[in-house]
């Protein structure tokens, strides 16, 4: 596996000059959304390579995906995970490293079927060894999250630009629905510590909160307080929101958000993954569902082509 994708960093380097999205908690920045593969990295790419184990994909994959979910959705997990690793291995992405439960975390969660659970993840890895996710000879970027209301959303809606894998898609999740409910001032608050320009009269602030546009999927690409205009997922983010897809409500001096799913809605849904598991799905079938046009393919399988 190690030489493989060794291989594949000196031959196939050129397959990487291309827009890469930077994703998570870290936020849109349209100044770091692109980036590449410089020819004279080779060499740094060569040994950052060599870095990629499999095991260490097991405890991403125990703390990324619970061991509850159905065994096809766990190996669709699996292969995420390693195409994730394999593009840090790559300079392909360079913020928001996945971490792991620890041994002494996992023994502590599962006590006594710690063996039988850790043996499962085991094997969701092992029969899905060296497979990784590609579009056009590329890893992929795989971005997925909890559940949304129905849809996924397009890269487009979220970031400007068009990633042909992640479009919208219907999604048979068990939605996470959850109810936040905030104060006037906390929300001033929280929103005139990111925003110091902020001009907005608490008392009357029902009247100056306006959301301006939804995607098709129903998340919030935009949303006016005051004087400010800031994107949905700045606003989620600012008041600890599940996701950007909510509903506003006034009650006295307080706001309830109906908030619908959970994460930002681009790529897989772990949730509906295991909606597609229990209807006989294997993973194969539920990453190409999210993933649009992509091949699942191991980094032998891609070099012999270069």
């Amino acid at each position: 596996m190690k030489q493989l994708i060794k291989e594949c960093a000196v031959v196939g380097i050129s397959l990487f000059l291309i827009p890469i999205i930077i994703i998570y908690s870290s936020g849109y920045n349209r100044q770091n959304i692109l980036t590449e593969i410089r020819a004279e990295q080779v060499g740094q790419v060569e040994q950052e390579a060599t870095l990629l184990d499999e095991s260490l994909i097991m405890p991403i994959l125990a703390k990324e995906i619970s061991y509850k979910y159905e065994y096809e959705a766990i190996k669709a997990q699996a292969v995420i995970i390693r195409t994730y690793m394999a593009r840090r291995a790559l300079g392909m992405q360079v913020k928001a490293e996945l971490s792991g439960y620890t041994e002494e975390e996992m023994k502590q969660l599962w006590q006594n079927e710690y063996e039988s659970i850790y043996e499962m993840y085991k094997e969701a890895i092992e029969e899905t060894s060296d497979e990784m996710m590609f579009y056009n000879r590329q890893p992929i970027q795989p971005l997925y999250h909890k559940s949304n209301g129905g849809l996924t959303r397009n890269a487009k809606d979220v970031y400007d630009i068009e990633v042909p894998y992640l479009v919208s898609v219907e999604s048979q999740d068990e939605t996470n629905n959850t109810q936040m409910k905030l104060s006037k001032n906390s929300i001033v608050e929280a929103l005139s510590k990111k925003y110091p320009e902020l001009v907005a009269d608490e008392k009357n602030l029902e009247n100056q909160i306006q959301i301006i546009e939804k995607d098709e999927a129903g998340y919030i690409k935009s949303i006016q307080v005051g004087n400010v205009i800031l994107s949905g997922e700045a606003f989620k983010t600012l008041l600890g929101l599940e996701s950007s897809n909510f509903r506003i409500y006034l009650s006295g001096d307080h706001f309830i958000f109906d908030v619908i799913g959970s994460g930002r809605g681009l790529g897989l849904s772990q949730n509906g993954a295991n909606e597609m598991a229990k209807q006989g799905k294997n993973y194969k079938d539920i990453l190409a569902y999210y993933y649009s046009g992509i091949e699942i393919k191991t980094y032998n399988e891609v070099s012999k082509n270069n």
